[in-house]
C-alpha cells in the first residue's frame, strides 16, 4: 500500500507544537524543582545559610503586615548570609528593583561589617566609640561604620560565626527576623 505524502506545513505544525509542549513540560518540571527545593524541610545536609535564608523567607509574610515595616521600601527587603567558609547566600524580597537594590547594599554592608568584626552593627559602633574596642584590628575605618542595627553575629554549636544582614524592615525588626530565624534553626546570636 502506498503512503500518501505527507503535507509539509501540517509536519512543521506539529513539530512546532511538540517542541513547545516540550518546553513547557521541561518549564513545568524546573519551577517545581525550584519550588521543592524553596519548601523542602530543613535537614543536616543543608548550609547553615541554607536554612537561614529558607526560615527567613517563611517568617518574612509576617513582617511585611505591620505598617511600620512597610513604610519606606514598600515590602522590599534583602537578607544576607556569609558562612565560615566565606560562601555567600541570600534572598531579594518584593518586585521593585530599584529599592531592591538599596536594601540590597545595606545589607550587604550590614554583613560585610559583621564578617569582618564578629560584633552586631549599632553595637560594634558603641564599643568602639566608648573607647572599649579598637576598629583598626579589624581593618574598618570610621567613615565606613553601619551604626544602625541590622547586622548580627551568629554562632554555630561548634563556636564559628556565621554573618548576617537584614536590611528593609526597622532596624529592630531587621534583628529580630535574623534571631527568629537563627533560633529556628539551632544557632544563637553572639552578644559581645
Amino acid at each position: 500500500m502506498k503512503q500518501s505524502p505527507v503535507n509539509p506545513h501540517v509536519k512543521f505544525f506539529m513539530t512546532k507544537n511538540m517542541k513547545s509542549l516540550l518546553a513547557l513540560i521541561l518549564f513545568s518540571m524546573s519551577v517545581q524543582s525550584v519550588h521543592a527545593q524553596a519548601t523542602k524541610p530543613l535537614t543536616t545536609e543543608q548550609s547553615y545559610s541554607d536554612k537561614l535564608v529558607t526560615e527567613v523567607v517563611r517568617l518574612y509574610p509576617s513582617y511585611i503586615t505591620n505598617p511600620l515595616d512597610v513604610k519606606w521600601n514598600h515590602g522590599n527587603a534583602t537578607v544576607l548570609i556569609i558562612e565560615p567558609d566565606g560562601s555567600v547566600k541570600g534572598h531579594i524580597f518584593g518586585s521593585d528593583k530599584e529599592i531592591g537594590q538599596k536594601s540590597f547594599q545595606v545589607a550587604a554592608r550590614k554583613v560585610l561589617q559583621v564578617w569582618r568584626t564578629g560584633y552586631a552593627t549599632g553595637r560594634f559602633e558603641e564599643l568602639v566609640y566608648a573607647g572599649k574596642l579598637d576598629e583598626g584590628i579589624f581593618g574598618v575605618q570610621r567613615p565606613d561604620f553601619v551604626g544602625w542595627p541590622g547586622g548580627v553575629p551568629l554562632l554555630t554549636p561548634d563556636g564559628k560565626i556565621i554573618a548576617a544582614g537584614f536590611s528593609g524592615f526597622r532596624g529592630v525588626k531587621d534583628v529580630e527576623i535574623l534571631e527568629r530565624a537563627a533560633e529556628a534553626i539551632g544557632l544563637h546570636v553572639k552578644w559581645d
